[in-house]
């Protein structure tokens, strides 16, 4: 079927002449979160988390230099070394992420923000990020044989919902 010359001129022109449509633009780079330096619309909901989880974020960052020294002598191959950090959500929330630990230098972190397996409308690939070390929420070393180390917030929480799931008597 051959489609007439005077239908498709005025489709070509037209989509010449359109201006283009505006390509959305690239998210800007994650905001890792400290209560100090966290925007006023946020810090409630922070502190509100800190005092939930005292005590294993206390332990996660009383053990906190330790992990680091062994990482920086250098893990084993397949090992990595996870930390928990808050990143901005909104304006007014924040979300946990977990960042792949590249290197120290001094206080501050490089790592690769690793992405939210639920959430398909975050990035898919890590993204490098920068923090200092006082935003470390929790740490964990993860074995290439699947044992972990640390996971104090995790494992805090794990045990909460076990908890809760249990039937009253």
């Amino acid at each position: 079927m051959k489609i007439p010359q005077a239908f498709v001129l005025p489709l070509l022109v037209g989509a010449v002449l359109l201006p283009p449509r505006p390509v959305a633009a690239q998210d800007s780079a994650p905001v890792v979160l400290t209560v100090t330096l966290a925007p006023a619309g946020v810090q409630p909901a922070l502190v509100r988390d800190e005092a939930a989880f005292a005590d294993p974020i206390r332990e996660a960052q009383r053990t906190l230099p330790q992990a680091k020294k062994r990482f920086q002598a250098g893990l084993p191959h397949g090992d990595q070394f996870l930390l928990a950090v808050r990143v901005m959500a909104t304006d007014t929330s924040f979300r946990q992420a977990s960042a792949r630990v590249l290197g120290w230098h001094g206080n501050k972190v490089q790592a690769l923000l690793l992405p939210e397996a639920a959430n398909s409308a975050s990035p898919t690939e890590p993204v490098p990020v920068s923090f200092p070390e006082t935003a470390v929420v929790d740490w964990t070393l993860r074995r290439a044989s699947g044992r972990e180390e640390g996971n104090y917030v995790g494992r805090y929480i794990d045990t909460a919902r076990q908890l809760e799931s249990l039937p009253f008597r």
